[in-house]
């Protein structure tokens, strides 16, 4: 399992300040003169924003907001709540354009869609309209059209009259439209208008609008205030990092272009605070482009280079940051410096690896070809013993992290290895696996290169870049999320086997242009490495051996009601019935966490459900009253990792349990060993159970890993074996053919029909 309170940092850190705006809001040098001119020209709705807007998006027409961010086009569409009366308002106001010729007025009337805190740790979203071209009768037609005349009479407010449609606020007023799920935010836009107080009186924001170019659309993100929306959305172990994020910069803005695989967003820093905000310490030129990419396997998670013009002069800058944040050292600082220096590195790459059952966090330093540092290190052999490719104790751990930050301090780079022109520092474990040279023979760059991303995600000459790659474990960033937002998230994600997020900050000395990626796409087929054909077996990497166990709430069904309830584990162990609303009910005192599975059976075939868990090497059977069930609880003869899982089998049914040495155990329903049975045992680790198909009346067990796919018998005898050398592709579909055949797809792409019966293989003729 990742060790949760690192893993994601850095992904928290340099994305959350425009993806957590973006999710939310999908939720649904200049002078004053200069400014004024620009809202009364593109924007006049900024009017009605509360200067407290944490970030807006500015659409030219209601049609650019329904034609991308809600128009369903883009990867990350079903994140939007299509029943919730603020999406219904926003997707008829563009619906309302194209379709009746009255409202085509509608096509000059600029939108924004502002976000929130409205408090209690929430964040909530504004709609604003202009409506300057309207009369009364033509506001109130509005009005009944978005609304389809399902609204009620909320209150009246400093005279605006509020009505409530579907759980949406809406009013007109002073010529604009104002609508949010928030009535508090609503009423306060009101105020903002009659009182003549909007964003514009942000100075900050004042100039930057003041210096920007009209564009179809604008996302502007107020990263001061970025703060407040790690309460209202992070997970809370992440609310630590909401004093970084703050800093990151004073405001960014950028424009969004959406397809069907992606959003793309270009745009820039403003770093009002200098030095005070790190992204001004990134102002640096390009001298060719990263080559980490091309060292690190291809399943590496997170990658961060820095490869400025001149390194050595560039770093300096954060320099500036760390002292003005007082977070600087001068005597560490100057030892790291010398040691940089002393290098001559030109690129310094931070990486997060899947490896071993662990995240291994790994430093990369390429130098310059011929360098003293090089000299320096032969000098610690004697006896002609060479650098090359032998692994050693580290010397320098922790300067890495003086220079560029406490996110490298998740590697205590106890070890160094010299491969090339690389100095790689991590566990002597993976430095072992990157001395075999296994990682660039599929590298990251590898993988990429060999997807549709590769056109979108693959940064060229950029001083700075950072690549998240979440195939495979989507998890991983919806866990950046609170319970509520995380589950939504979650399954938006796993909609797609590929995943990329890729953000850069573009050469420049004096400026902080960047562009972000978010690319989603389900492939039939993903990239995997060439079969290693050496004794040594799969890489760690390989093997991809990190197991999440999901932490729950776990949802359940009340038996009497048909209703949605949870078993909750608090963190103090104790598990809680709650209810749909997660308030709750009951709790009894437990000691060990639970392993990912909380089943419901009718352990006595009489309607009344159970709840079967386990955790240790006991598993556990609970009713509905939180009182233990006999023959429960039972044991069993090894950890669980993961489970217990169930199948129905008739009027019984099945339960398999993820044992932490790697095996799958199959037990009948008093948690007793199946006869015959032979425990289902592999190399690369198992990250989830089997699917049970059936194929002419027999059941076989269909497991994928991230390396291959195999077919068992029901009694866990492996089928595929049959292939030899050979192996079905992970993503392989499984389709049932004649008699006891099964069309599958090998790893070198050749389709074949194989007799789950007999072991018989044909080859199927390619499809065109």
């Amino acid at each position: 399992m990742f060790p949760k309170k690192k893993v994601y940092i850095i992904s928290a850190i340099l994305v959350a300040s425009v993806a957590i705006t973006i999710i939310a809001i999908v939720k649904l040098g200049g002078n004053k003169e200069k400014a004024s001119h620009f809202v009364s020209t593109t924007c006049r709705t900024l009017h009605a924003v509360p200067v407290d807007a944490v970030g807006l998006w500015i659409f030219k027409s209601p049609s650019v907001l329904g034609d991308n961010l809600i128009s369903g086009k883009h990867p990350f569409s079903s994140l939007l709540d299509q029943q919730s009366g603020l999406f219904k308002i926003a997707n008829r106001l563009s619906y309302l354009l194209k379709s009746d010729s009255k409202f085509s007025f509608l096509g000059k009337s600029d939108l924004c869609t502002s976000l929130h805190y409205s408090g209690k740790n929430e964040v909530s979203v504004l709609i604003s309209l202009n409506l300057e071209h309207l009369d009364t009768p033509e506001e109130i037609a509005l009005l009944e059209k978005l609304t389809e005349g399902n609204k009620g009479t909320y209150r009246e407010f400093n005279g605006a009259t509020l009505y409530n449609s579907s759980g949406a606020i809406v009013t007109i007023h002073k010529d604009f439209l104002l609508a949010s799920s928030s009535p508090l935010l609503v009423e306060a836009s009101v105020r903002h208008l009659n009182s003549g107080v909007s964003i514009l009186d942000n100075t900050d924001f004042d100039k930057i609008a003041s210096e920007t170019e009209v564009e179809d659309n604008l996302l502007f993100v107020n990263h001061i205030q970025i703060g407040k929306l790690f309460s209202g959305l992070s997970a809370s172990k992440y609310l630590k990092h909401a004093d970084f994020v703050s800093k990151f910069s004073s405001w960014s803005v950028m424009n969004a272009s959406f397809d069907e695989n992606q959003i793309e967003f270009d745009g820039t820093f403003y770093n009002i605070k200098g030095a005070g905000n790190f992204a001004s310490s990134l102002e640096w030129k390009a001298d060719g482009e990263s080559e980490a990419k091309y060292i690190v396997p291809h399943n590496t998670f997170i990658l961060l280079s820095l490869s400025p013009g001149d390194l050595n002069k560039d770093i300096d800058k954060i320099r500036e940051y760390r002292e003005l944040s007082k977070k600087l050292n001068q005597q560490n600082w100057d030892k790291a410096k010398e040691w940089l220096s002393s290098s001559e590195a030109e690129e310094i790459s931070f990486a997060a690896i899947p490896y071993g059952g662990r995240l291994e966090w790994v430093t990369l330093i390429r130098h310059a070809k011929v360098n003293l540092f090089k000299k320096i290190n032969r000098s610690l052999f004697s006896n002609g013993t060479s650098l090359k490719d032998t692994i050693i104790r580290n010397e320098y751990s922790g300067l890495t992290s003086e220079l560029v930050g406490s996110l490298f301090l998740s590697n205590k780079e106890e070890f160094q290895l010299l491969s090339g022109e690389w100095t790689i520092l991590g566990s002597e474990d993976i430095l072992k696996e990157f001395s075999s040279g296994r990682s660039s023979k599929f590298s990251m760059a590898n993988f990429i290169d060999q997807t549709p991303a590769s056109a979108s995600v693959s940064p060229g000459e950029v001083p700075f870049s950072f690549t998240v790659n979440y195939t495979g474990i989507q998890d991983t960033i919806s866990a950046l999320f609170k319970k509520g937002i995380s589950e939504s998230v979650r399954d938006n994600l796993s909609k797609r086997n590929l995943g990329i997020i890729q953000f850069e900050i573009k050469p420049f000395e004096r400026r902080s242009d960047f562009k972000i990626v978010f690319y989603a796409r389900n492939l039939e087929k993903l990239p995997i490495p060439p079969v290693d054909e050496t004794e040594t077996g799969p890489a760690g990497w390989q093997t991809d051996s990190i197991v999440k166990v999901p932490e729950g709430p776990f949802e359940l069904r009340n038996f009497e009601t048909g209703e949605k309830e949870y078993l909750v584990q608090l963190k103090n162990y104790r598990l809680q019935l709650a209810d749909k609303d997660l308030k709750g009910i009951w709790a009894i005192p437990f000691q060990t966490p639970l392993r990912g599975y909380v089943e419901q059976v009718d352990f006595f075939n009489n309607g009344k459900l159970q709840m079967l868990f386990a955790s240790g090497n006991m598993i556990y059977l609970l009713d509905r009253t939180g009182r233990y069930v006999n023959p429960y609880p039972k044991k069993v003869s090894k950890l669980v990792e993961l489970g217990p899982k169930i199948y129905r089998s008739g009027d019984s049914f099945l339960v398999m349990l993820l044992h932490t040495d790697n095996t799958i155990g199959l037990y009948d329903r008093e948690c007793r060993p199946v006869q015959p049975w032979t425990d289902i045992d592999v190399e690369e680790t198992i990250k989830e159970f089997p699917e049970l198909i059936d194929v002419s009346g027999n059941r076989y067990w269909v497991l994928r890993t991230r390396l291959k796919t195999r077919i068992y018998t029901i009694n866990g005898m492996e089928v595929t074996s049959v292939l030899g050398n050979s192996s079905l592709l992970p993503t392989t579909p499984v389709k049932k053919s004649a008699g006891h055949e099964v069309e599958v797809r090998r790893a070198d792409g050749v389709e074949i029909r194989l007799n789950l019966e007999t072991g018989e293989i044909k080859k199927l003729k390619k499809r065109r």
